[in-house]
């Protein structure tokens, strides 16, 4: 026999439901599409975490954000033709 839901466990599920259709929209769409799953899920973690009194997350993510990017800044430019 099924239960009503609650509507906390409702809205837990439609949470869900809509984290799992936006993902695999994400995974279809390859590199680019895998990388903004992670972008949402470090999103994620430091929003709980400042929500249980952690917001040091967000520093953490930033530095490790700068450290990519100014790695990717550092790369050497690829131009149409070479290669």
């Amino acid at each position: 026999m099924n239960h009503p839901l609650t509507p906390e466990q409702r809205r837990y599920q439609n949470r869900t439901e809509h984290l799992q259709t936006r993902q695999n929209a994400n995974l279809a769409r390859g590199p680019k599409g895998i990388a903004a799953v992670w972008w949402d899920q470090a999103r994620a973690v430091a929003t709980r975490a400042e929500r249980e009194g952690d917001a040091s997350v967000w520093d953490r993510l930033a530095l490790a954000l700068t450290n990519w990017c100014d790695q990717e800044d550092q790369r050497p430019t690829v131009t149409q033709g070479d290669g």
